[in-house]
């Protein structure tokens, strides 16, 4: 019995006394992990990286809520060097809108500079952001949401089927819904 309680004391004092394999030595520079996920694409400019995927933030649930199928998901990144969006494109079940979730690391006053002969400011769940209606540009609305690393754009498309465009009322119908739905899942600063 004196055999055991021994054994059981040297274990315990073990135990108490050695580091764990998950714990690293703050002094170790080599033992930090990061949590944060590499990008899928990384540009060669300074800009930050595009930490925000919508190919993989965006959870099933909140496409199903935006009222998007899942398994309509195409990839739509566009990675010159100068920049990044990285995204995905869906559609509707019955097809009656396309949309575009790209995330990028172009700057929120680029985008501004880049949209002000038709961008309005808009505010979503607390972010700036833009509502962007191009008159030439039936059928099509877009929504550009401030981020840390630059924007995240919902652009959205609608398809009527019949070859003429959409009455105007129908461009940005519901997208501001749809972008408060994504903005959710965007990291938040600090």
């Amino acid at each position: 019995m004196a055999h055991i309680g021994a054994v059981a004391i040297t274990l315990l004092i073990a135990g108490c006394s050695t580091q764990s394999t998950n714990e690293q030595d703050p002094g170790d520079s080599a033992a930090v992990v990061s949590l944060t996920r590499v990008p899928r694409h990384i540009d060669k400019s300074d800009r930050p990286h595009v930490t925000f995927d919508p190919c993989l933030d965006v959870p099933d649930t909140a496409l199903i809520e935006a009222g998007y199928d899942p398994s309509s998901e195409e990839n739509a990144d566009f990675t010159p060097d100068e920049y990044t969006f990285l995204g995905c494109s869906y559609d509707t079940p019955r097809r009656l809108y396309g949309l575009n979730v790209l995330s990028g690391n172009i700057s929120f006053a680029e985008e501004q500079e880049k949209s002000r002969a038709y961008a309005t400011h808009i505010d979503v769940n607390g972010r700036r952001a833009l509502l962007k209606v191009e008159a030439d540009q039936p059928d099509a609305c877009a929504i550009s949401i401030e981020t840390s690393y630059g924007v995240l754009i919902v652009d959205r498309s609608v398809f009527k089927g019949t070859g003429a465009p959409a009455p105007e009322s129908e461009w940005c119908a519901g997208l501001e819904d749809t972008a408060r739905i994504f903005e959710r899942y965007i990291p938040k600063e600090g």
